[in-house]
């Protein structure tokens, strides 16, 4: 089970843990989380990303979250792409979860995908450029 504190909340899902991410895009850059002052490093302290690792790009559209735990069951992934580029159709979906049910820490893919569900990098920086969104695990032996 993680070693971390949740905030209560009602939900249905037994031992639920819910991590809230938001990461900055910038087209074929690397990511940056907010509140993080580079890349992958937390200099602020920023509980919106407290669980989160790192961001980072693989390739054209896909993004991968490293978290800082392991989990035992993965039950949603939720995630949104704002963009303030003219004209542009693409949205976030999520993509493969890593490592649930090992002593890995997990990791999230995201896709950014076009209205023909081609895998596109997102517009180029901007501040309201950015994916946000909420993963939910649940840390019990059987869900």
């Amino acid at each position: 089970m993680a070693d971390f504190a949740g905030y209560d909340g009602k939900s249905n899902v037994p031992s639920e843990k819910r991590i809230v991410f938001k990461l900055f895009v910038d087209g074929a850059n690397a990511p940056i989380l907010a509140g993080y002052a580079s890349a992958g490093v937390n200099t602020s302290g920023n509980p919106l990303n407290l669980y989160v690792a790192s961001a980072s790009r693989v390739s054209q559209g896909l993004f991968r979250l490293t978290l800082t735990h392991a989990y035992k069951n993965h039950v949603s992934t939720m995630a949104h792409l704002n963009v303030n580029a003219a004209g542009q159709q693409r949205f976030c979906q999520p993509g493969p979860v890593a490592n649930v049910g090992t002593s890995t820490p997990v990791t999230v893919d995201l896709f950014v995908v076009d209205n023909t569900g081609a895998v596109q990098d997102p517009a180029a920086a901007n501040a309201n450029n950015f994916i946000s969104g909420e993963i939910v695990f649940a840390d019990i032996a059987a869900c």
